[in-house]
This record gives structure tokens, sequence and C-alpha cells, in this order.
């Protein structure tokens, strides 16, 4: 799936999806219970870039996502005002995302 700034330019595509999960199902119960997660901590777009996706990887807090179309994830954001985010550093704790 494509991704776009707020113009409608291409950035890249999608690699990846990072969430917390918000639910979880305690052993033994049927009823999901909610788990606390850390609010400091963003859920997460990753974005491949470049020609055939060899380009670098963003990583997109999801609050900047702006719409969600059958073909293309709009970013609330200019593609030129990127440059001056910090989306090209991976964040630490992706790995205890799924």
């Amino acid at each position: 799936m494509d991704v776009c700034d707020m113009n409608g330019d291409k950035i890249g595509s999608v690699a990846r999806v990072y969430r917390h999960e918000m639910a979880a199902v305690t052993e033994g119960s049927t009823s999901p219970t909610t788990e606390m997660t850390d609010s400091s901590r963003d859920d997460i777009l990753e974005v491949k870039t470049g020609f055939l996706g060899l380009g670098k990887h963003l990583y997109v807090p999801t609050r900047d996502i702006q719409e969600v179309t059958q073909g293309c994830v709009f970013l609330n954001k200019n593609k030129d005002d990127l440059e001056n985010l910090d989306w090209t550093t991976r964040p630490d704790y992706l790995d205890q995302l799924t």
C-alpha cells in the first residue's frame, strides 16, 4: 500500500505496522481485559522509501496519519517537512510491539 503526504505525493509504501496490544484474554476467561500501555510510546507505521523500497525506512507515528483509503495512507505532513522529523531513527521499543 502506498504512503503519501498531505498533497498526495508518494513517499513510499507500507513495510510493517507496529501496534500496542489493546486487549488480552486472561487464562480461563472468555472476556478480554484491557492492558495498560505506555502512552509515550506510539504505534508506528514503518514506511520503505526509494526505488523498489531500497531507500531509507521511516518510522511514522500513527497519530500523524490523516486518512487511510483503499489504496493509500495519507499523512498529515508535507513531503518537504519530513526532513525535519526524526522518523529515520527506529524506536527501541518496536521489538515489544506486534
